[in-house]
């Protein structure tokens, strides 16, 4: 049977790109001089991207290239929310899971209409390592 566009159309896609920069400030300094941020969507359970790994230098953990992650978004065309689309960030030595640091999430539908460059301090989780995760990101239309 024959089904009218209008049925067909209740939710809009959005392919968001957006530009992540990362830091980790204080890291504790028994936790090794390496450090890689491994980005998990929620949904999926891999890790889509893997950042090389970076030194720790006096507390604090810089990652120098930016990664750009396409997120895929659905919007409700009568309400206009736009559904969660959570990712995980995993700090970890790049060991087995004694070298995860911690964790952090963010959901990217909150920050899909951002036009300026801004930054998430998100303390990491799992362990009490008192370590935070600083995440600067930009939604690339």
């Amino acid at each position: 049977m024959f089904k009218s566009a209008r049925w067909r159309s209740e939710k809009i896609k959005i392919k968001a790109v957006f530009k992540l920069q990362f830091q980790a400030t204080q890291v504790p300094e028994s936790r090794g001089n390496l450090l890689m941020i491994s980005l998990i969507p929620e949904d999926v359970g891999k890790p889509t991207v893997r950042l090389e790994k970076a030194a720790v230098r006096e507390g604090t953990c810089t990652w120098e290239n930016p990664i750009y992650e396409t997120v895929k978004l659905i919007k409700e065309k009568k309400t206009g929310i736009i559904h969660e689309k959570i990712y995980r960030f995993i700090v970890s030595t790049g060991s087995s899971k004694t070298g995860i640091l911690g964790e952090a999430s963010i959901n990217f539908a909150d920050y899909e209409e951002a036009t300026e460059p801004l930054t998430v301090s998100l303390p990491l989780q799992t362990l009490n390592s008192g370590a935070i995760l600083h995440v600067s990101y930009l939604s690339i239309p």
